[in-house]
């Protein structure tokens, strides 16, 4: 009889800690007992890595966008935050866990995976709201939160390649993309035949 396969991902911290969210866009406790219930019930181990925001701004900070992050010192603040989580990772892999998935949150500047054009403020930086209108044209980029972004050249430089799945916290419970999402996260953590 084979060894059961042991598998690993890699979170966001707010999915585990609904306290690093921005204050005033409120706490999801519910979903993120949603999140790590599911995974601890299938046996997948959870790597999470500090919350960039919370460790660079306090927990009293005002929503931003991506613009105000992408900077080089917060970018240094993200790389520095990951080595550590980076160490677990190699060590599970050699180890012979294997690396199912990175979940990020929708709309998070840094950790979200596919952030889009945002409004502009009255003060010419981009916000955290959406414009409405992107994703219309073919040519709109998508571009990842910066820890997202900096999470995957990261692996990439060790040649570790997995799914980033982004859990759209926005969307209803039983919305396609909420649904999509879920069955996104069994293919990544079922077992590989």
């Amino acid at each position: 009889m084979g060894r059961k396969e042991r598998r690993v991902i890699l979170i966001c911290q707010c999915l585990v800690n609904p306290y690093c969210r921005v204050h005033i866009l409120g706490q999801n406790f519910p979903l993120s007992l949603e999140v790590t219930g599911y995974l601890l019930r299938k046996n997948v181990g959870i790597i999470q890595y500090p919350c960039p925001e919370t460790t660079a701004m306090g927990l009293m900070r005002n929503p931003q966008g991506r613009q105000q992050y992408d900077n080089i010192f917060f970018r240094n603040h993200c790389k520095e935050l990951l080595q550590v989580p980076m160490l677990m990772v190699r060590e599970f892999l050699k180890n012979r866990y294997r690396l199912c998935c990175f979940i990020g949150l929708e709309n998070s500047p840094t950790c979200g995976i596919h952030w889009g054009r945002h409004k502009v403020n009255r003060y010419g930086t981009e916000s955290p709201n959406p414009d409405e209108q992107y994703g219309k044209d073919p040519k709109d980029p998508v571009l990842r939160g910066i820890m997202a972004e900096i999470l995957e050249e990261e692996l990439a430089r060790e040649g570790i390649t997995t799914p980033f799945l982004e859990l759209p916290a926005l969307s209803p419970a039983d919305s396609e993309k909420r649904k999509r999402f879920w069955q996104d996260l069994e293919d990544a953590v079922s077992p590989v035949p």
